[in-house]
């Protein structure tokens, strides 16, 4: 299933990248809206990459933060 999955990711890289070169080499709008959409495409895979690190750090933050009121549960008040 990962095999797929980076495969996907692979072809629809390749996919947003050619659109961006193919409307690079012609004018017009239309060649404007297909690079526009190969940036799009670009920069969903960018975030769907980062998002695997971002979650990451929030949860350990998240924890620490969770650990660090629980010690200040145990000690006692001055």
């Amino acid at each position: 299933m990962n095999f797929l999955k980076a495969l996907a990711v692979i072809i629809a890289f390749f996919g947003c990248a050619a659109l961006v070169i193919i409307g690079q080499a012609h004018e017009g709008i239309g060649w404007l809206g297909l690079m526009l959409l190969g940036l799009a495409g670009l920069l969903v895979l960018l975030f769907l990459y980062n998002r695997r690190y971002t979650r990451a750090d929030r949860l350990q933050k998240k924890q620490m933060k969770a650990r660090e009121q629980e010690q200040r549960r145990g000690q006692p008040h001055a």
